[in-house]
């Protein structure tokens, strides 16, 4: 048996160097593939974006008595990639209702916009929005629009994170 194996392969050259060239052309290509996601990993760019509901509590110093309230909405934008990112624009983008498909960004009415510049990796950037700006705001563009944590950069990338609708946004405000 042993024998004829042998004998086989003596015979059959051509074919046993085209199965060894075949295996070095994909262990070849395994290797360009690892070396050239590797040689990418320091210029990664991607940022993480959430957002937090802001709460403050209040004591009356006569009474002693606590009292809380929603003070608005934050964005925040973390980087996470592997460079730094200039955020151009950061903060919320409404989409539908009486807007229509492209997104429209929120400016704020009285404040100016702060979560803009240059972040680093692991940095991580705030853009707050007040409760009486945003109940002033968000009723014109319609109950069912989508309400998105939005970021522009300055090479021209956009980031979504869908946030629900305006009017889950108003009714929680409004809570």
């Amino acid at each position: 048996m042993m024998a004829d194996i042998i004998n086989w392969c003596n015979l059959n050259n051509g074919f046993l160097t085209a199965i060894l060239s075949l295996i070095g052309l994909i262990i070849s290509t395994v290797a360009i593939i690892v070396s050239v996601s590797t040689a990418r990993l320091p210029y990664k760019k991607k940022l993480k974006l959430s957002s937090s509901l802001d709460i403050e509590f209040s004591q009356n110093t006569i009474t002693r008595e606590t009292s809380t309230g929603i003070r608005g909405i934050s964005v925040n934008a973390a980087n996470i990639g592997s460079r730094d990112v200039n955020i151009t624009y950061l903060g919320l983008a409404i989409k539908g209702g009486t807007v229509g498909k492209s997104p429209q960004k929120m400016a704020k009415t009285r404040d100016e916009i702060t979560g803009v510049g240059r972040i680093a990796p692991t940095e991580v950037r705030t853009e707050e929005f007040k409760k009486t700006d945003l109940l002033y705001c968000l009723p014109r563009f319609g109950e069912d629009a989508k309400v998105f944590l939005y970021a522009h950069d300055s090479e021209g990338k956009e980031y979504f994170q869908k946030s629900g609708t305006v009017g889950k946004m108003i009714a929680n405000l409004s809570n």
